[in-house]
Order: structure tokens, then sequence, then C-alpha cells
């Protein structure tokens, strides 16, 4: 069998262990994650505090998707000041 040949079957094979053994040590992990919060020691969720901004200018939204504010779509007085000019 030629020299690259060889090369290149050496290295699928190194490359294929690595993955195989990557997923054997996620699954531990997952399995060591599922059994912590079994036993109540999981802790809280690292993501539960995190706010993401709702729009690209990282706003973030007051008031729950959909609804309208008190005073009418124009509450803020935009409207009427577009209207007044």
């Amino acid at each position: 069998m030629h020299p690259e040949m060889i090369r290149a079957i050496a290295a699928q094979q190194v490359a294929d262990r690595l993955a195989e053994a990557e997923a054997r040590r996620l699954v531990t992990v997952a399995r060591r994650a599922r059994k912590a919060r079994r036993r109540g020691r999981g802790g809280s969720d690292p993501l539960a505090g995190v706010r993401v901004p709702d729009y690209v200018d990282a706003t973030f939204e007051t008031q729950p998707a959909g609804r309208v504010p008190a005073g009418g779509p124009a509450a803020d007085g935009t409207a009427a000041r577009r209207g007044a000019a």
C-alpha cells in the first residue's frame, strides 16, 4: 500500500477516535448534570437572568408584546404632534 494512503487512513482513524471520545465526554457531562439536577444540586439556569435586547439598538421591551398603552396607540403624544403640524 502506498505510504500516502496509509497516512490518510491513519489520520481518518485518529479523527474518528477523537470524535467518539468527544461524544462520550458530552454524554458523561450530560449524565452528571442530569443527576445533579435530580439531587437538587443543579443550581439555577445560567441564562435565567440574562436579558436579551428586543431590537438592534439594544433597547428592552417595557410592555408585553401586542399590548397597547393605556392611552391608546398615541399615548406618547407623537400622533398628536404630527396632527398639530
